[in-house]
């Protein structure tokens, strides 16, 4: 018997025909046999960035099953029956299988969100030579989303090759030419998704603009500036319902190179409205702190237990208690303040000062230079910077001053991030990763600095007296201090190497290159 090779192509129909047409003009002007139309109900989820769907993977429930499927093919990757009604949230709140391992490496502690319900409908028609034989498989998939707007269904037609009859599809394809079809991508998720409208299907919290040498610096940062603002805006809902960590990130992220690009790109804006919006970020930047401050404690609650001895790992338990019980409040006030009419009237403010500034050469004389030329001025500038700062650093160097290095690492690495489209990319990739490498290092230095001050405030804290648990915590997070001194002393050491392979002959000449 004749058996579906792996290959198969994908299209999508022309306004002027609908599922019901195009099925009728199939089976009118060929040999088709039509088998009876499948129906099924399907739930698709991924993360709020797409992280199993840039795997080539979605996640789907149907019925009481889990599918981990190929997005290109379609094939079941893992399964699992949940017989428990497990409405999971994260990959851990599976059951430990083979479909929990293969989600947990791309989902991270991002939540899976359920991006569209539908409903698919597939018609099978295989086309039939004249020894009645099967040449060529074409399924209509319809899907309509359930609970939604558009009562239209999206559809996508696929034509799955045989083996042996490859010329019949390609002469079919030629068929599919004259009725006006377009060839696509076959991806069911983007269909439905694009159908339901709840979340961006390509989010990414990466700055996604193309600038050209010659822009006026005042339209390159209008058009920085409004990416970032898309970013803030996109995940402000992810923060108000509390769905994951990430949301807020990414919000803080945008936030901090809001800031860092009013005060890098300079003499763009007049000095007074520069200032002023540098004031209002530095406030929405402040009332994020305590909540994202939390939430990096709190995730690291599994790594702190497994450096201590197990007698001892429980009695950090109170630590991450009152953490969690300081998080609730946390998460009420910044919920609370992105409602606030401050926050809007800010957002508002600054969203029509980025459509209505105009050039002013008297205040911003920056405004009109090409961006180009801006752009390798500024990150020159803060790589000599970087440098002079980091051959400064030894092993007695006060732990300040290597904390003022990484604020430089990452002022630089925003620039770089602003001012990308205007370099060859395999470039500017090298020298990103040299920098990523570098700043790591001091990231991982500065943390395990915070989190050693935090636990000497928390144990300041904590009246032992005569009780064991009190002891116990005492000893735990006593010891947690001190390996986290010592893993600090460690990156310390990388420092020098990490630092050298940022500044050697071939990444100075680079900069050189692009930027001097």
């Amino acid at each position: 018997m004749t058996s579906p090779s792996d290959k198969s192509e994908y299209y999508s129909l022309p306004p002027s025909l609908d599922r019901a047409q195009f099925l009728r003009k199939l089976t009118t002007d060929h040999n088709f046999v039509l088998d009876p139309p499948q129906k099924k109900k399907e739930e698709f989820f991924d993360t709020f960035d797409g992280r199993l769907r840039s795997a080539n993977l979605i996640l789907i429930k149907e019925r009481a099953s889990y599918y981990l499927k190929s997005l290109s093919d379609g094939r079941t990757v893992e399964a699992l029956e949940d017989k428990n009604n497990i409405n999971p949230k994260f990959w851990w709140d599976f059951p430990k299988c083979a479909l929990r391992a293969g989600i947990k490496p791309h989902s991270g502690i991002r939540a899976l969100l359920s991006l569209a319900n539908i409903e698919r409908s597939v018609a099978t028609l295989r086309l039939l030579n004249k020894d009645k034989k099967t040449v060529l498989f074409v399924y209509v998939k319809a899907l309509r989303v359930l609970n939604g707007d558009n009562d239209n269904p999206a559809v996508v037609v696929q034509i799955k090759h045989l083996r042996g009859y490859e010329e019949n599809a390609l002469e079919f394809k030629k068929y599919f030419d004259t009725l006006g079809l377009k060839s696509s991508s076959g991806d069911l998720l983007s269909a439905a998704v694009s159908y339901q409208g709840k979340y961006p299907l390509n989010y990414s919290s990466k700055i996604n603009v193309h600038l050209k040498p010659n822009m006026k610096a005042l339209e390159a940062a209008k058009l920085i500036f409004t990416n970032l603002l898309e970013t803030m805006k996109l995940n402000e809902f992810g923060i108000k319902e509390d769905i994951d960590t990430e949301f807020l990130h990414d919000f803080r992220v945008a936030v901090r190179r809001t800031r860092s690009a009013l005060s890098q790109i300079k003499s763009v804006f007049t000095p007074k409205d520069t200032d002023k919006y540098k004031a209002e970020f530095s406030q929405i930047g402040k009332a994020t702190n305590l909540l994202r401050d939390l939430d990096v404690y709190l995730l690291t609650e599994e790594s702190y237990k497994k450096m201590l001895p197990e007698d001892i790992r429980d009695g950090l338990d109170p630590l991450f208690d009152k953490l969690g019980k300081q998080r609730e409040g946390a998460i009420k006030d910044c919920r609370e303040f992105l409602e606030s009419e401050t926050y809007k009237e800010s957002i508002k403010l600054w969203e029509e000062f980025l459509d209505n500034v105009e050039s002013n050469p008297e205040q911003a004389a920056n405004c009109d230079r090409p961006i180009m030329e801006l752009a390798k001025e500024h990150i020159w500038k803060k790589y000599a910077r970087v440098i002079k700062l980091g051959r400064k650093i030894g092993s007695r160097t006060p732990d300040p001053e290597v904390h003022a290095l990484r604020i430089e690492c990452k002022k630089l690495r925003y620039l770089l991030e602003f001012f990308a489209s205007l370099f060859p990319s395999e470039e500017m990739k090298i020298i990103v990763k040299h920098l990523k490498v570098l700043q790591d290092n001091l990231g991982d230095f500065n943390d395990l600095y915070v989190q050693q001050e935090s636990l000497k405030e928390f144990l300041r804290g904590v009246d032992i007296g005569y009780d064991q648990s009190k002891q116990k915590t005492l000893t735990a997070a006593g010891g947690l201090v001190s390996v986290l001194y010592q893993q600090q002393m460690g990156v310390r050491k990388r420092f020098k190497k990490n630092f050298e392979g940022f500044s050697d002959k071939e990444t100075t000449q680079l900069f050189e290159k692009l930027f001097a």
